[in-house]
């Protein structure tokens, strides 16, 4: 039950309603994940227009203090003590325990941008009003979706922006407003939890299966008329999910029945795919963007990602984009097309998609042997349904081993589930982990 009295403020706009609530969260009185009354009854007792409410609510969400969860309400949002988002710099284990909560590649299949530093070719130093990117870097992205993506809808040259999260971020903001609808996986990737609901969306979660978003359930979300679609087509976080060329088509013929539906792509694993990643985007589609990041294959410092999408959506961003940061860093650019362009860089990336294939493999095997089952298909991490995910945690943590839980990929509904990195996991590691766990789950009374 929400203590209504609490939401009783002096002035009756917008911006006293939020800088009421704002007081009572920064100030402690409204802790993390507190539900705040429904719109309708705070209008009532304040005796405003519902309106102004929705504002005021719109505006926290916005400012990061609180959760738009559609028919579940608005909640104020999760914070770590340093004022972030849950999950932020949230991953510093103690000595000596295993760290498998990050998502981070394994180190050992990055190349080294360092020794390449000294011997990158030399360039006139970049000043205002010259074009934004390396027309060589915009060159191979569009060669890189040409060779290994399914993608229909006509390619020009792509953007460069300063990563995924940047470019999904930015491709939203030039069609959509705070308020707005928008479609996400449920599990979701929290960083892009975290974007949205910073930018005021209310989000819908779409379920799924082995082969990726189920068509019932982008049915149902759909006749909702959202304003927006963000999925990943390969290696989905936290599942590991690998999107089926059947899946793919089937939601392609329903959102093809929806033109004004902006679809946005986050091809984050597509470095190290064994087979072109799917595409919704198709011929004459007016609204789409497609993101591929260098972090997973060239290393997260390396603020790249390429970004393609129709002619209007690109003209919008980089117009946004020139004036405000201008441009991605020339120098960054320029070690970046280095990197790609080096002879050994197609070699190590070969590698490192078989050492994450067989790494992920062998966790989800080593716990089937021990009773749990973990979600087949690829990707940095393994998902883990599990009914008590908190109390495994904690279990894990006394032993040596630091995990996530499911609530922080959770967009309405409770996820009870650990996503374990297993990047870097040795066999040795893995087999250890297992049997910890295993017995974990024992000591805390649930069958493994």
């Amino acid at each position: 039950m929400v203590q209504t009295d609490l939401f009783l403020c002096k002035g009756g706009g917008a911006e006293d309603i939020f800088g009421h609530i704002r007081a009572l969260i920064e100030g402690g009185t409204l802790g993390q994940g507190a539900a705040l009354p429904p719109i309708r009854e705070l209008a009532q007792m304040l005796e405003v227009n519902r309106n102004t409410v929705a504002a005021a609510y719109r505006k926290l969400v916005a400012a990061g203090l609180a959760e738009a969860a559609g028919r579940a309400g608005t909640r104020v949002a999760q914070r770590t003590r340093m004022g972030l988002p849950t999950g932020v710099h949230a991953f510093l284990p103690t000595p000596g325990m295993l760290e498998l909560a990050s998502g981070n590649p394994d180190p050992a299949l990055l190349p080294e941008l360092a020794p390449l530093l000294p011997h990158l070719a030399p360039m006139p130093t970049p000043l205002y009003g010259q074009p934004a990117y390396l027309p060589a870097l915009q060159a191979w992205g569009r060669a890189w979706w040409e060779r290994t993506g399914t993608l229909a809808a006509p390619l020009a040259d792509p953007l460069l922006v300063n990563g995924a999260l940047d470019g999904i971020e930015r491709v939203l903001a030039v069609w959509l407003a705070p308020g707005d609808t928008v479609l996400v996986e449920e599990p979701c990737f929290p960083g892009s939890l975290n974007l949205l609901r910073q930018m005021g969306f209310n989000l819908v979660g779409l379920t799924l299966d082995g082969e990726g978003i189920e068509p019932a359930a982008l049915e149902g979300a759909l006749a909702r008329k959202p304003k927006a679609l963000l999925w990943t087509p390969y290696s989905h976080n936290p599942t590991g999910t690998n999107t089926s060329a059947t899946r793919a088509a089937a939601l392609r013929q329903l959102v093809d029945a929806h033109p004004e539906l902006l679809i946005v792509e986050d091809d984050h694993f597509a470095g190290f795919a064994t087979q072109p990643t799917p595409s919704l985007a198709t011929p004459g589609r007016e609204r789409w963007a497609a993101v591929r990041s260098l972090s997973k294959c060239l290393g997260p410092d390396l603020r790249l990602a390429f970004l393609a999408g129709d002619a209007t959506t690109l003209a919008r961003v980089q117009r946004r984009q020139y004036v405000g940061p201008r441009w991605p860093s020339f120098l960054l650019q320029r070690l970046a097309l280095a990197l790609l362009q080096a002879p050994g860089t197609a070699a190590l990336w070969r590698r490192a998609g078989a050492c994450y294939a067989e790494r992920h493999a062998a966790l989800v095997a080593a716990l089937a042997a021990r009773g749990l089952a973990a979600l087949p298909g690829g990707g940095l991490n393994v998902w883990l349904p599990l009914a008590d995910d908190a109390m495994a945690a904690q279990a894990l943590a006394a032993r040596g081993y630091l995990v996530r839980t499911g609530d922080a990929f959770r967009v309405t509904r409770r996820l009870g589930a650990l996503r374990i990195t297993s990047a870097a996991l040795s066999g040795e590691e893995t087999a250890a982990f297992a049997a910890v766990l295993a017995e974990c789950l024992g000591g805390l009374g649930v069958a493994a």
